[in-house]
């Protein structure tokens, strides 16, 4: 039985309309500010839009753009573009009814599964955002639908729309001419030969319809295919966690997660993708031909997203949810109309309820990082002065979208290397005020004196990220104050494990070339902490570190294999001037042994500092976390600088009960005083007071001790031998 038409255009209706009340006041992801610069001007090589170009998608934004300005609409960029997701995903719907029908001819499923693929999570917020995913894929739908009708007028619509809809989004062709070749070479007389001629001819008009237009615009084929170049270039260089370019398990099971698991988001997830799995078995043993045109329709698709696309933006796992969604249906499948409807119903509002507070929140408060840049408009505007704007490069093209509001000049620094501008700004002008737009996944501020830096303010998007703009760039972005830093590190450090690695690509280091801090000028003491590792490794042989200030030495050394920590006294008008100073690190030995400068700080008296000493491992990061930290043994000492003075110790950790079935004890001590304990059973933040005649006593030597720890390459076995204890992400003083 086929569900009645007003129930069908009641669905639409609801649809179409609780989505334009959520359309986005600000642009989101980078594609969408592309696209809307596209929308501005059209220029591919300079990636507005960015390639293969998207013509038809930038033509209809340029029309309902236009329009939503003429009528006075305000945010018409994003709204105007987002208007055709909206649009889209509600025309798509009844095609897709169609397409579910011709696969099995069983209308009930066909209900269901349309009614589960609208409510899921991620088609559902899809509908809203200023990018072409959707308007693609509901042209794709619609194409497959129509060339699986068996009739020759319809198989020429529907290769006119698969040729029209790759200039709405390229990846459409792998949606559309599989099935399309499918259906031209199979044995159907229905389908004549002139028929088929007539659809080749058809696909041909489609892609010549925009295909010519866009090389004429982009300066002829040469100059095209050199901006496609580049973008192949950015994805398959190694920047982008392919698949394709990162072949591990790891990296497999990821692509999974995000192309078939978070798109429902989890534990839902988790519950279709088993129903999925069941009811592909089911079709199967049913309707071999049904699951063979499901698979052509979508298997391209399937094989080319996990291979060639960063799943981790889950939106480019739309296309999948509907086979998912009819596979689910297919598994609660029953002879009667009560449980299917009852069963798919539920997973219809459990997916409403996890999307629809999230599309009120996208739709009334936009994207985190345009949220920030108007709240610094404003501030500008009652009166706090700046003098430049900085950011992580993941912001830069978001930055060039609102520069007319912007109250300062934009510095405009590499990727990854974003510090090296704010040290050129510093040194030319030491009094500049700095206001910067930080990813928080990086670490890279770490490089600069953690005193000079306040957080104004954190930017979130306000709901779980994976199944609505998961991957988005830019995503959360916190917003810090930066005035002018006791110092700050130049090249060749590895104070984090994200700066480490940009000093190991760079060939760089203290072995290979001095490796230079800049310490503000001042006339009173200072103490200066250093610290590191030789990786020569046992048994190895020592390296001389020594400093030179001002081209002058302060202090040598040598460094045995493992780590290694120093305190330098720096004499009163030793860093007399004005501006900047010089301090450079070497680490000599012929032959070369590679030292890695992890640890180091400066400041005047009556400053708390801290250091990591025995006990503590490298500092480590993983970039899909955005998160840095370092292992703490059973037994790590940190060196807490005596100031005359009670300070006040801060340990930010994760929660043990990752790695073990209790909780552990942890005891803090100076010498042999206890200070303190704690014993944590989820992520900790915990403050201990350090007693000043207790630091002066013990040389400032802090301890912390664990009840347990564990040997991730077990005990005696060949792999990782290391004692950890406890993960720890940060540790402060004041």
């Amino acid at each position: 039985m086929r569900p009645p038409r007003l129930a069908i255009g009641a669905l639409l209706l609801f649809y179409l309309v609780a989505h334009l009340i959520f359309l986005p006041r600000t642009l989101e992801d980078l594609d969408s500010i592309n696209f809307a610069l596209g929308v501005r001007e059209f220029d591919v090589a300079r990636h507005q839009p960015h390639p293969p170009g998207y013509p038809l998608f930038i033509a209809l934004g340029k029309v309902s753009t236009a329009a939503f300005r003429a009528m006075g609409v305000a945010a018409a960029a994003p709204r105007g573009l987002a208007v055709w997701s909206a649009v889209a995903a509600a025309a798509a719907l009844p095609m897709l009814f169609l397409f579910f029908v011709a696969l099995e001819a069983r209308a009930r499923v066909a209900w269901w599964a349309t009614v589960i693929t609208a409510a899921a999570p991620l088609y559902w917020f899809t509908a809203l955002r200023p990018l072409s995913d959707m308007t693609g894929l509901a042209c794709a739908i619609a194409a497959q639908a129509l060339m699986l009708q068996r009739r020759p007028r319809a198989l020429a619509a529907g290769a006119l729309l698969a040729g029209l809809a790759v200039g709405v989004r390229s990846q459409t062709a792998v949606l559309t001419f599989p099935l399309f070749a499918f259906v031209l070479l199979r044995r159907d007389e229905v389908l004549p030969v002139r028929a088929r001629l007539a659809a080749l001819g058809a696909a041909a008009a489609g892609v010549l319809a925009w295909g010519i237009p866009l090389l004429i615009v982009s300066g002829g084929l040469a100059s095209y295919l050199q901006a496609l170049g580049s973008q192949a270039g950015e994805d398959l260089g190694g920047g982008v966690v392919l698949l394709w370019t990162h072949r591990s398990p790891r990296v497999a099971f990821a692509a999974l997660q995000n192309s078939f698991v978070w798109p429902w988001d989890w534990w839902p997830g988790i519950g279709m993708c088993v129903l999925a799995a069941a009811g592909a078995l089911r079709v199967l043993w049913r309707a071999p031909r049904a699951m063979l045109l499901a698979a052509i329709a979508f298997g391209p698709y399937a094989v080319f997203h996990l291979l060639f696309h960063e799943t981790q933006t889950v939106r480019y796992a739309l296309p999948l949810v509907p086979l998912v969604a009819y596979a689910a249906v297919a598994a609660l499948e029953t002879k009667r109309a009560l449980p299917i409807g009852a069963a798919a119903g539920l997973v219809a509002v459990v997916s409403l309820g996890l999307a629809f507070p999230a599309s009120w929140t996208y739709g009334r408060e936009g994207a985190p990082v345009f949220r920030a840049f108007d709240d610094m408009a404003a501030t500008a505007h009652g009166g706090e002065p700046v003098d430049t704007i900085a950011m992580h490069a993941g912001a830069r093209r978001a930055a060039e979208w609102v520069a007319p509001i912007l109250p300062a000049r934009v510095a405009k620094a590499p990727h990854g290397r974003e510090w090296l501008t704010l040290v050129a700004l510093w040194r030319a002008r030491p009094d500049a005020a700095v206001w910067f737009v930080a990813d928080p996944r990086r670490t890279d501020l770490s490089l600069f004196d953690g005193r000079a830096r306040t957080l104004a303010r954190q930017y979130r998007w306000g709901f779980i990220e994976p199944p609505f703009v998961g991957g988005a760039r830019p995503g959360p972005v916190d917003w810090y104050h930066m005035r002018q830093p006791g110092w700050m590190l130049d090249r060749g450090w590895s104070i984090t494990a994200e700066v480490g690695g940009v000093t190991a690509r760079d060939r760089s280091g203290p072995h290979l070339a001095p490796a230079v801090a800049w310490v503000k000028a001042r006339n009173d003491e200072a103490l200066l902490m250093i610290g590191g590792r030789n990786l020569s490794g046992p048994p190895g042989a020592p390296a001389t570190v020594l400093l030179r200030l001002n081209g002058q030495p302060i202090a040598s050394w040598a460094v045995a294999p493992g780590f290694f920590m120093r305190r330098v006294p720096v004499a009163a008008g030793a860093l007399g001037g004005s501006g900047y100073m010089a301090i450079e690190v070497t680490a000599a030995h012929d032959p070369v042994i590679p030292v890695s400068l992890e640890q180091f700080d400066v400041q005047g008296p009556g400053v708390p500092m801290f250091a990591y000493e025995d006990g503590w491992q490298e500092p480590e990061y993983n970039a899909v976390l955005g998160a840095g930290w370092r292992w703490m043994s059973e037994r790590s000492v940190l060196w807490v600088r005596p100031v005359g003075r009670a300070v006040k110790l801060t340990l930010r950790g994760e929660s043990p009960l990752r790695y073990y079935d209790a909780a552990p004890q942890v005891r803090i001590a100076i010498g042999d005083h206890a200070i303190g304990s704690f014993s944590p059973s989820s992520d900790f933040d915990e403050t201990f007071e350090l007693p000043a005649d207790l630091l002066a006593s013990a040389d400032g030597r802090v301890s912390l001790q664990s009840s347990r720890f564990f040997v991730p390459g077990g005990e005696g076995g060949s792999g990782d031998q290391r004692h950890l204890a406890l993960r720890i992400w940060s540790v402060s003083v004041e």
